[in-house]
């Protein structure tokens, strides 16, 4: 080993400081402890006499070696080599006290700063699910559904932080407040544990309640999903309006007015077939389709496919956009004045002779001893079509064609014929666009004319429509249970709008011959909306219950400002103030940390020269004053 040099005091003195004390002769010393004597008056055993004597300056050449409390004293040329070893934590002045004293306030900062904090994670949760704050800024909105889940599940936990770190305190008030607080309790409440030995069931108990309340939270806000927030929507994408298909994908290879006709009729047929009660007014079905009352039924234009594939292809899962214009509809009107005309052979005649796509009337057996009739025509005296369409008896099969109005078929079909008018007008529509489809909300038409050439060569032929209006209309004809259906005519004006607004569409792929038909957005309102937590009392609820806990635990911690527990309340606190004396009893737990029975743990306040001074006493037998003032400031 090394030689070292033994610690050296003033020349009259040998110490060692031992609990604030000075002693040659002290039982707690340890074992190894070497040290060197020097000129001092004082008193030791002496082996070879057997007895205390005088240690005087004529021994100062001598070596002290100390031994379980025992001062030996031998002659210098036995221990000349003699190897010391100096006790690791020796000083040679008084130790500084790193204790920092203060007083205690009705609130602590550290207890504000944790209530304020709590309170502003709820206001960022609100608006973190708030639906709209404006109509074109949304933070909900921003976030979306997956972030929504993330935001309020961090902010949880930041509010769970807060609450843990006012309830700690408010604990040890009441453990401290308690007739029998225990030093296990202390230390379950600092370390926030449930399994330490020997702790208050009731405890154990509120600190099972606090750990399962973050996860109740967490489970109770990610079933409120089903929300949703919108923004008004601003976008440079060009587009227009007009008499334009769906956005099908590759189906749009079938470009005929057959599956143009099928494909936006299909929502309506559907609805009637299945419906239990006549129609509504006004009432949209599917992507263009609006019953305007029990007499029209229209087909809105559509806003530009490539427009409407980018919106889709830009949705997040559950997304939509909603889209509000106004636009030009193709409007069939049924004719209440039709009876007027059954008997008018002029009429009739120019009927046949104006008709086209074939001249005359076309015919289809529905092979229930009826027939439905179609003839197309231009008005004379207006621009746009009409549609003359009715059941009939005949036993004639297949597609047939009849070019005067005398025949005995003719004849048949004039007296069962409804008149129906047909023009494009000045409509309102309003769509959901999703990643999937593409849905009219609802609708409506003002009556207003706009230009009407387009019908100049867009008359339907009558090979393509009849077989669709013998499978859709079969079920209202005369021979049918729902020949009296309220859904007859509704039915009628919507197979005439359809095949006419499907006729156009495929006559005229471009606008090079009627640019009436594409036109900028007029009126146009854009919303985006997106999916979301659903913003309820439920969810408010949720979000609530820790700024609540917070604010009544911060006014109990007020209220309770004189007892003697600080925010930094811990092992510092409870070593730096506790009685030495009462130490003894926990010999033995100093690697297991566990107890044979509870330990009464009781903090009081004594005072000193300094001023008071917290004191913690184990045992039953220690009692004093345990009240704060806030004029003093405590040690």
């Amino acid at each position: 080993m090394h030689e070292m040099q033994p610690a050296r005091l003033s020349e009259k003195e040998l110490a060692w400081r031992w609990h604030g004390g000075w002693s040659l002769e002290k039982p707690e010393l340890p074992m190894a402890l070497r040290c060197s004597l020097f000129k001092y008056g004082g008193k030791c055993n002496d082996p070879e006499k057997g007895a205390s004597r005088s240690i005087d300056s004529a021994e100062s050449t001598h070596f002290l070696h100390i031994l379980t409390g025992r001062c030996e004293v031998y002659p210098p040329t036995i221990l000349l080599d003699f190897d010391l070893m100096i006790y690791s934590r020796i000083t040679s002045e008084t130790t500084k006290p790193l204790g920092v004293p203060t007083r205690r306030w009705y609130c602590e900062k550290a207890h504000f700063l944790a209530l304020l904090g709590c309170y502003i994670c709820f206001i960022l949760s609100i608006l973190a699910i708030q639906p709209s704050i404006g109509p074109a800024w949304s933070l909900s909105w921003k976030l979306g559904l997956t972030n929504q889940l993330v935001v309020i599940g961090l902010l949880l936990s930041l509010m769970n932080e807060c609450t843990s770190v006012l309830a700690a305190t408010l604990f040890l008030i009441v453990e401290t407040r308690r007739k029998n607080p225990t030093l296990q309790n202390y230390e379950a409440i600092i370390k926030k544990s449930i399994f330490l030995d020997k702790m208050d069931m009731r405890w154990r108990t509120s600190f099972l309640l606090l750990t399962l309340l973050p996860l109740g939270l967490s489970v109770a806000y990610k079933r409120l999903i089903g929300g949703s927030s919108t923004i008004e929507a601003q976008t440079e994408f060009p587009r227009y309006y007009g008499l334009v298909p769906l956005p099908l994908g590759t189906f749009n290879v079938m470009n005929n007015s057959i599956y143009y006709m099928i494909n936006s009729s299909v929502p309506y047929i559907a609805a009637s077939f299945s419906a239990r009660s006549g129609p509504k007014f006004p009432e949209a079905y599917g992507f263009n389709t609006v019953l305007l009352d029990s007499t029209s039924t229209a087909f809105l234009d559509l806003p530009s496919p490539d427009f409407l594939s980018s919106v889709q292809q830009n949705l997040t899962e559950g997304g939509s956009w909603s889209i509000s214009a106004s636009v030009d509809g193709t409007v069939a009107r049924y004719n209440a004045s039709t009876s007027s005309y059954r008997d008018d052979d002029g009429f009739w005649t120019t009927a046949f002779n104006h008709s086209a796509n074939p001249g005359g009337l076309s015919t289809i057996s529905l092979y229930n001893g009826f027939q439905i009739g179609l003839i197309n025509g231009l008005h004379s005296e207006y621009p746009g079509p009409y549609c003359l369409l009715g059941f009939f008896r005949g036993d004639s099969y297949g597609l047939n064609i009849y070019g005067s109005p005398d025949e005995d078929i003719s004849r048949a079909f004039r007296r069962d014929a409804h008149k129906f008018e047909i023009q494009r007008e000045r409509c309102q529509g309003r769509w959901t666009v999703t990643p999937s489809s593409i849905q009219l909300v609802d609708g409506s038409c003002t009556g207003e004319r706009t230009k009407q050439d387009v019908f100049n060569n867009s008359t339907p032929y009558y090979a393509d429509v009849l077989p669709i209006l013998a499978q859709w209309l079969i079920r209202y004809s005369p021979a049918e249970s729902q020949s009296n259906s309220p859904w007859l005519i509704p039915s009628f004006t919507t197979s005439v709008a359809s095949m006419f607004w499907a006729r156009m569409i495929y006559m005229n792929p471009t606008n090079d011959l009627y640019p009436e038909m594409y036109y900028p957005p007029a009126d146009e309102t854009l919303w985006s909306t997106k999916l979301g937590l659903k913003a309820g009392w439920t969810l408010y609820l949720t979000l609530s219950i820790h700024p609540i806990l917070c604010t009544l635990i911060l006014i109990s911690i007020c209220v309770c400002y004189k007892t003697p527990i600080g925010t930094g309340f811990g092992l510092v606190s409870v070593l730096s103030s506790v009685r030495k004396d009462s130490l003894d009893q926990l010999q033995g737990a100093g690697l297991s940390g566990t107890l044979t029975r509870t330990v009464p743990m009781r903090i009081t306040i004594q005072d000193s020269h300094h001023g008071p001074k917290i004191r913690c006493c184990l045992g039953d037998e220690y009692e004093g004053k345990a009240e704060l003032d806030i004029k003093e400031t405590y040690f």
